[in-house]
């Protein structure tokens, strides 16, 4: 071959792996846009080498989460620099990327959406925490002391349900969500759920499923203690490997406030026994029926409030969500039977 085609065709070559080098490398200012509200606007910078405006755009992997619009830039020197607007328009995630010469940039723009609390979502939120809150009332007046002393004595019970729920369920969540989904932030909101302790509606089933109450009570009071020190563990092991860049934060205000708005209604439920025996027996005939109007409430109130979740909803999330609870409730009775606990406790343990 001559050497001057030679030299021209290895000419050729460096020029397109300068033209691909200079088209995938941009800096973005900020280098990521984190839980910017449905409906708002960012305004982000970046930087490039130079490239020809006619092909030169920005776009959104997702624009029905994110969108970009008012493309603005200058060719100064060396560099182009220029600014874009990014539209928040749905909860979820995207990516931006610069876009050369039909090549996209290997640099991106994490975009991130959250979701503007509406007043009618807020209003759901503060009535079912002061609902829930009352009707703990109702399951003081309920509790047998002399009961849940037992149970703490020979705790089978709660031990049994402390490892179902923090040992077994979040390795379940986390095989679940490598199964299941690709995206990181997924499997990572799977995960937290497998690793998160039991809430008042538990008990409220317990009740309506003629389980034991008083163990119930104990467990969740016990669970969500223990919370404090199992989530960050579980999160920051083998949670980090589900999501490198996320800046995790335990919901620590959320456990204490859900331990305060148990432990003082129940309190008060306790003091109505000894002091108020019959306002507390009508508390106790009244707490069934006040549990199945409370589901009730939930599920319709809650639905409505929350419309938004079903465009978000995929038959992989579908199976994870039911997969999850019905492997938790499997394991619970499995784990409570073999234990040689009765059928009231089975359920408690299981439910929880």
């Amino acid at each position: 071959m001559c050497p001057v085609v030679l030299l021209a065709l290895l000419l050729s070559l460096l020029l397109l792996l300068l033209e691909v080098v200079a088209a995938l490398s941009v800096a973005f200012n900020p280098a990521r846009v984190d839980k910017l509200k449905q409906g708002s606007f960012a305004r982000v910078s970046f930087s490039a080498p130079p490239l020809e405006p006619r092909f030169f755009s920005v776009a959104s992997d997702n624009p029905y989460v994110a969108s970009v619009a008012d493309l603005n830039f200058t060719e100064t020197g060396s560099f182009v620099n220029g600014t874009f607007t990014v539209k928040a328009n749905f909860l979820g995630h995207a990516k931006v990327r610069v876009v050369a010469n039909g090549t996209e940039s290997n640099e991106f723009l994490p975009v991130s959406v959250v979701r503007k609390q509406s007043k009618l979502s807020l209003i759901f939120t503060i009535s079912v925490a002061v609902l829930v809150s009352l009707n703990y009332i109702n399951m003081g007046c309920a509790l047998d002391m002399e009961v849940v002393k037992d149970v703490l004595r020979r705790p089978i019970g709660p031990v049994v349900g402390f490892f179902s729920q923090y040992l077994a369920m979040p390795l379940v969540a986390y095989g679940m969500a490598q199964w299941l989904f690709e995206e990181a932030y997924l499997q990572l909101g799977l995960f937290t759920f497998g690793c998160s302790p039991g809430g008042g509606a538990s008990n409220m089933w317990t009740v309506l499923l003629g389980g034991n109450l008083n163990l119930s009570i104990a467990m969740t009071f016990i669970s969500t203690i223990a919370s404090l020190g199992t989530m960050p563990l579980w999160l920051f092991t083998l949670g980090r490997s589900l999501f490198h860049e996320a800046s995790l934060r335990i919901p620590f205000r959320n456990i204490f406030t859900t331990l305060i708005s148990m432990t003082l209604p129940l309190g008060v439920g306790l003091a109505l026994q000894r002091w108020r025996p019959k306002v507390a027996d009508v508390c106790k005939r009244l707490l069934a029926p006040v549990s199945v109007a409370m589901i009730v409430y939930i599920v319709v109130f809650g639905t409505y409030a929350n419309l938004y979740m079903f465009k978000l909803m995929s038959w992989q999330v579908l199976v994870a969500a039911a997969a999850n609870v019905w492997v938790g409730f499997a394991v619970g009775a499995l784990a409570t039977r073999c234990a040689g606990l009765p059928w009231v406790d089975v359920l408690a343990v299981s439910i929880e």
